[in-house]
């Protein structure tokens, strides 16, 4: 009895112990930043939410080509303006199916946050892009069971993901397919 009564408390304490939080940290010009979100991709199993800037980078690209195969409950937001120039990989993922918006209420969105299945946060100054791995000096940061700063960033996607209207966001990438791009 004495030694179940030690497991219970034994537990118990360990039961109520926070999580250890993490903080990652990466820098560019690497591939750094790249191979860490194309594994949180790769691995998530239930969402990513994703506000972006710009969006080219091959892997990451193929990478969320995947998830959305996988049926991952998978949102981008991204800036319409990048979204519309001659590298962007925006279309080409609408296209494909991808639950993707442009951004409808602020002059751009410069956001560079994504969520990973309500774990992880990456964020920094990466954009996902090419040249962003391959030549720009920029950093991300991988936010690991962090409850509290999750649980920010998911709010601020669902306030931007609401308030950048999903219509609108169709009749875009509808112009821009009629017009060939």
């Amino acid at each position: 009895m004495k030694k179940e009564l030690v497991l219970f408390v034994v537990i118990g304490i360990f039961w109520f112990l926070p999580l250890k939080a993490e903080v990652e940290i990466a820098f560019t010009p690497s591939d750094e930043c790249e191979n860490k979100i194309v594994n949180l991709i790769n691995n998530s199993e239930n969402s990513i939410d994703v506000a972006v800037y710009s969006i080219n980078n091959t892997d990451i690209v193929e990478a969320i080509k995947l998830a959305h195969d996988r049926k991952i409950n998978l949102r981008i937001l991204t800036d319409k303006l990048q979204a519309a120039g001659k590298h962007s990989k925006v279309i080409e993922l609408y296209k494909y199916g991808v639950n993707i918006r442009v951004h409808s209420k602020n002059k751009i969105e410069h956001n560079k946050f994504a969520i990973f299945d309500s774990n992880v946060v990456s964020t920094g100054s990466f954009n996902w892009t090419n040249a962003a791995s391959d030549k720009n000096s920029e950093n991300c940061l991988f936010l690991i069971k962090e409850p509290d700063n999750i649980k920010a960033y998911k709010e601020r996607f669902e306030e931007l993901w609401s308030v950048n209207s999903e219509e609108k966001s169709k009749r875009w990438f509808e112009k821009r397919i009629q017009n060939g791009k």
